[in-house]
């Protein structure tokens, strides 16, 4: 299993080193420091899952090499069929509960709650599936460059086909 310092720790380096290179939006506060106002951004429809998730990039560009940082607004009842990422991911519930579970079926029976302030990694390739009980805030980091940001275990449940 996937070592969260291993991961975490080049993931806050790389942040702090390429703080002046970060997205257009954000405002640079002095040497190195950079500061995004979430409100100064508007959420966007996410593309590459089932309509109605909402998602505004906060730092980096997912489809370049490097650290990358984005929310997602997750209104309740919101199902994420099994999925599985090309890259590890960090993610941090920010507001709300979420249940979710590993594996490349959807089983509620195996599926766990996360309340804000829940952290957890994802490893690159792990088929999971997760369901909101309420609305959700999620904090999502990862390393770019990703060409395809999510494979969906079965094709049928693939928004963008």
């Amino acid at each position: 299993m996937l070592s969260v310092q291993r991961f975490v720790m080049p993931l806050a380096a790389a942040l702090s080193l390429m703080g002046a290179a970060a997205a257009p939006s954000a405002h640079a506060q002095g040497a190195g420091m950079t500061t995004l106002i979430p409100t100064d951004k508007q959420w966007d429809k996410d593309k590459n899952m089932p309509y109605g998730m909402k998602k505004i990039m906060l730092y980096g560009d997912p489809s370049q090499p490097g650290p990358y940082v984005f929310r997602l607004r997750v209104p309740t009842g919101y199902k994420i069929p099994p999925v599985k990422y090309p890259d590890d991911r960090v993610t941090t519930v920010l507001k709300g509960v979420m249940w979710a579970a590993d594996g490349d079926r959807y089983d509620p029976m195996k599926m766990k709650e996360y309340e804000a302030g829940t952290f957890f990694v994802t490893p690159a390739g792990t088929p999971h599936y997760q369901w909101a009980r309420t609305e959700l805030i999620l904090q999502v980091m990862g390393f770019g460059p990703v060409s395809n940001p999510v494979t969906y275990i079965n094709p049928d449940d693939d928004p963008r086909q």
